[in-house]
Formats: structure tokens, sequence, C-alpha cells
């Protein structure tokens, strides 16, 4: 494979794997080695083509050899890229984790494929270089996760199922409407080429957009924030995450609601919330808003709650606001600490679930009412949760301060703007995190043991060949999260580079479009400005 063609492995390697799988079902053993294979397989990827761009560096392969924007273009970049390390790496360890569960033998056999085909999904969302292909690859991620959620087949998982696919339905409906009206306004999905559009309407003498334009904005943030759990359409999440297995829980909770935020990251500087979008009122005040009610009214609902994992699904809500706050802000530096923190919050989130579902097995049960002890029985996993929950908090050196870190500061710099406001909520909700959390570590690690079944939940997890790699998978996601804590000046770097030039992504509608393709202002006389774009793709804007 020459040139730059090699970034499809990422979409064909877990593609063929679940076609592979598919045809093993019954062989579970040749069923987790391809899927382990292939899952190292995107990790090393993603990290040499990190490895291989420069600080503004693109990749691009265009199917077929058609020019964008006709033919469907495949765009690696560092934003991309980065979130497709991290999300092949959460998926690794996940996957590791389940090995000797009894949670891939659900489904006879089907789990092994349907984590693949998600997995396509995930990593073409991060790829795709048009909007109606990040639409076929929501639904490739969605109909995969509609099956796993129904693997155990329990009436709980089937009740919560429903509503889970309602509601993603109503999105991808109103998905693929926006996707039209925005193809028959502007003639275009390509990104960098929509890229173009939404610039020179708001240059001297650039033919404006459509007064629909910022209707059919609103349209999409709705789609996505639907993907991204945020408030008010939240309503879908947690009960979900409380009814599935612990293992499509934690992988739930760290990939997919960050495809959501991920698309708002990637087209609402560029497209979406254009200048001459934002500044018109609607967008400036319905993400603010979103926000900063997902962040506090999350922290509180975890305060509520007596289960650890409906703690924790809570808590994950909470934490999409600060995503959310940093697209509010929309400066290339608020968005590289969004960044910055979804990836923390992949690992972190990740790891919190499958400590949850070793907490689970260690005493049947996450109720705080039930738990008591757990330090004496499995300080490794007392270690581990520590760890992950102090990351979550925020607190330095841990991963989770950075990123919040250039979010509060950049709100407080702009506090002219009235986004002081949403830095104090996210004061506010570290602190309701620090609660809720320091409530399951109290009552699950340090309180007292509940004398009666004591003994045999213990007798059910003495056989620690069956528990290791469950320890192997969440001791991987810590270490994640630790190296990114650690490294931070340097993953900082990487953000910010990801993130310098989404509000004027030249380098980008260069590598896809060609060069000269973003529009400039050039003097004509002395009194008038007019725009010069290179044609490099025999379209008109």
């Amino acid at each position: 494979m020459d040139g730059s063609n090699w970034i499809v492995l990422l979409i064909v390697v877990p593609m063929f794997s679940a076609i592979l799988t598919t045809m093993l079902r019954g062989w579970a053993p040749a069923q987790r080695f391809i899927t382990v294979v292939s899952l190292i397989a995107c990790v090393a990827l993603a990290i040499g083509g990190l490895a291989s761009l420069g600080s503004n560096g693109v990749i691009v392969s265009q199917a077929g050899q058609w020019p964008a924007p006709f033919g469907i273009s495949i765009v690696f970049d560092q934003l991309s890229g980065l979130l497709l390390a991290a999300a092949s790496f959460v998926a690794l360890c996940v996957y590791v984790y389940g090995l000797t569960s009894k949670e891939q033998e659900v489904g006879r056999g089907w789990y092994h494929p349907l984590f693949m085909l998600l997995m396509m999904g995930v990593n073409f969302s991060f790829l795709t270089g048009d909007i109606f292909n990040l639409f076929v690859a929501f639904e490739i991620m969605l109909m995969a996760s509609y099956a796993m959620m129904c693997l155990g087949g329990g009436k709980q998982q089937l009740s919560q199922c429903y509503k889970y696919v309602m509601i993603n339905l109503v999105g991808s409906t109103f998905f693929v409407l926006g996707a039209a009206l925005i193809y028959g306004m502007t003639g275009t999905l390509n990104y960098a080429d929509l890229a173009v559009c939404v610039a020179q309407s708001t240059m001297p003498g650039g033919t404006p957009l459509p007064s629909a334009f910022g209707a059919v904005a609103m349209m999409l943030l709705f789609v996505f924030a639907v993907k991204a759990a945020l408030f008010p359409l939240w309503f879908w999440l947690p009960d979900t995450y409380h009814t599935c297995s612990i293992t499509v829980a934690a992988l739930f909770a760290g990939l997919l609601t960050k495809v959501g935020i991920y698309s708002l990251v990637r087209l609402s500087p560029m497209a979406l919330a254009a200048p001459n979008i934002r500044g018109d009122g609607a967008f400036a005040t319905i993400l603010p808003f979103a926000a900063g009610l997902t962040m506090i009214l999350g922290g509180l609902a975890a305060l509520s709650m007596r289960e650890t994992r409906r703690v924790l699904a809570m808590l994950l809500i909470s934490h999409i606001g600060y995503m959310a706050f940093g697209l509010a802000i929309m400066t290339p530096t608020s968005l590289s600490g969004t960044v910055f923190y979804m990836i923390q919050h992949m690992l972190v989130m990740a790891a919190l679930f499958l400590a949850c579902g070793l907490i689970e097995r260690y005493q049947r049960s996450s109720d705080l009412a039930e738990t008591g002890g757990l330090y004496r029985q499995a300080p490794w996993l007392s270690v581990f949760f520590f760890v992950a929950m102090i990351s979550l908090i925020g607190l330095p050196p841990f991963s989770g301060f950075f990123g919040k870190f250039l979010l509060l500061k950049e709100g407080f710099r702009l506090s002219s703007q009235g986004y002081w406001l949403l830095s104090a909520l996210g004061l506010c909700t570290g602190f309701l995190t620090l609660l809720a959390l320091g409530r399951v570590w109290i009552r699950t690690f340090w309180g007292p043991e509940h004398r009666e079944g004591v003994a045999e939940r213990i007798e059910n997890v003495s056989d620690r060949i069956a528990v290791a790699p469950m320890y192997v998978g969440l001791a991987m996601l810590v270490i994640g999260s630790l190296t990114l804590g650690l490294g931070a000046e340097f993953f900082q770097g990487r953000t910010s580079d990801a993130t310098a030039e989404l509000n004027e992504p030249r380098s980008y509608v260069a590598a896809v479009l060609g060069p000269g393709a973003w529009p400039e202002i050039v003097a004509k006389g002395d009194e008038s400005t007019s725009i010069k774009v290179a044609n490099t793709h025999g379209g008109d804007h």
C-alpha cells in the first residue's frame, strides 16, 4: 500500500477482524486472538501515524483517486490521530479485562465481532472527511452498540435498550436531514469544502450563507448533543450503563459520548459555529447553557445515587460538561483543553467502570449499603480506584488537572464575556465529584466489612488466574492516565498543535482540496477588497 492509503487500515483492520470473528463463532480462543492482535495493530497504526506527522501535518487518502470534494476523503491529522490512539488503547484494555470473564461468552460468540464493528465505527468517525460518511460511521457504531447492549437478554437490558435505540433513531433522522439541508444550501458535505464556503461568506465581497444555515447548525448541535449526552438530552444514559455488562459499560463510557464531542470539536469552529453564525446568539447561548447545567446537575445527581455504577454514570455525564465548556468558549486554548480532557476522560472513566466490575465481583454488589472493607481483600484494586478517582477529581499532578486548568483559566480570562460563570460551575463540579467519589471510596474500601456473606464473596474470587486479566486491563488504563498527567507538557503540546487551526483550518483545507484552496483577502484598488481562492476542484462557492 503506497503513499497515504495506509490510514485506511485503521478502518479495514477492525472490519476484517469483525468478519473473521463472525466466521469463527464457536471457537472463542481464535476470536480472542484475532481481536487482541487487531486492537494492538490499531494502536500501533495510530501512534505510528502521529509520529510521522509534523506539528501541522495532515495525511489524506482519496478513495478511488476521486478528488475532493467529489470523492470520499479519509483524513488523518493530529486531532484524529490522538483520539484514534486513545480510543484503540482504551478498547484494548477493556477487551483484555474481559478475557477470562463470562461476558465474552454471552451471546453465542457475537461479542467479539460486535466489539470490532463498534471500533470500526469509532475509527471511521475520527477519520472521515465529510458529513455523510460521519453519519454512516455513527450508524455502524450505533448498530453494534444496540446489539452489545442486548447480549445478556435480560428484561432490564431490553427495556433500557428500547429507550437507547429510540433516542438514537431520532438523532439519526435529524442527522441525515441536516446533512441533506446543508448539501442543498452549500452544494457540499466535505469538511474542507464546507469550511471554505463558510470562510468566504464571512469575508468582504463573499457570498453570504442562506439565513437558514444557522438553524441547520442548531439541528446538528442537537444531534451531537444527543450522542454526547449533554443536558437536557442525557436521560437515555444513566440506566443504560447500569443494566449492561461491565465491559460494555466501560467501552461505552470511554468511547461513545466522545465521538459526539469530537464531531462538535471538528465541525463547530470551521463551519457550524463560524463567526457570522456564532455572533447571532443562538450557538453562543445554547452551548454554554448546556455545558453549565450538564456539569452542575450531573454532579448533584451523582451525590444522590446509592450504587457505584449509577454514581459513575452521572459523573460521566457531568464531566462531558467540561468538554462542552471548552467548545462554548471556542478559543485555541479552550479547544486544546477540551481535547486533552477528552483523552484523559476516555482513560479514567473506562478505568473506573472496570474497577466497579471488580468491586461487584468481590462483593457481588455495587450498592454502597452492601459493600465495605474491600481494601483488605483487594489492596491493588484500592490503589487503582484511588488513582483513577483523583484523576477525575482533577488534583495535580494527575491527568484530570491539566485539561481542567486550561478550561477554567480561559473562562476566567474571558470573564468580561460571562464565561467566569462556567469556570465557577466547573470548580463546583470538581467539588461535587470529590464528594461523590469520596463517599464511594469510604464506604466501599474503608468502611466496615459486612460480615454476612463475606466468606462466600471471597471464595468467588479466590481464583487469581481468572482475575489476573482484569487487573492487567485496569492497570494499563491507570498507567496510561498517570503517563498523561506526568507527561502533560508534551501531550498538551500535541493537543495545542491539533487544535491550533480549527478556527481557520488552512493546512487541513490545503491537504484535502489542494494548495491555495483557503480563501485570502487581496487588495483590489485602494478602497475595496475581494476574495481570492484557488479553484482546485472545479466547484464554485
